[in-house]
C-alpha cells in the first residue's frame, strides 16, 4: 500500500536552515575579520616602530596586488 513521504521534521529544516545561513555569510565575516585584524595589526606595528607599520602596510598592498593579479588571470564567468 502507498504511503505519501513524510515531511522533514522541525529539528532537520531547522539544522539545513542554519547550515545554509552560516555556508551564506561565512565568507564575508571571515573578510570583514581579516580586515579588522590587519588593521588592529598595523596599529600594533606603528606602536612598536614605525618602520614595522610601514612593513605591515607593504605586506597588506602586496597582498592586494597579488589578489587583483589573481582575479584579472581567472578565465571570466560563463555567460547565462
Amino acid at each position: 500500500m502507498y504511503q505519501p513521504p513524510r515531511p522533514p521534521s522541525f529539528w532537520h529544516e531547522f539544522w539545513l536552515l542554519t547550515r545554509l545561513v552560516y555556508g551564506i555569510l561565512f565568507w564575508p565575516v571571515l573578510a570583514l575579520v581579516a580586515v579588522l585584524l590587519a588593521v588592529v595589526g598595523v596599529f600594533v606595528a606603528f606602536a612598536i616602530h614605525w618602520g614595522f607599520g610601514l612593513l605591515a602596510l607593504t605586506a597588506i598592498a602586496l597582498a592586494v596586488a597579488a589578489f587583483a593579479r589573481w582575479e584579472s588571470h581567472r578565465p571570466p564567468p560563463p555567460h547565462a
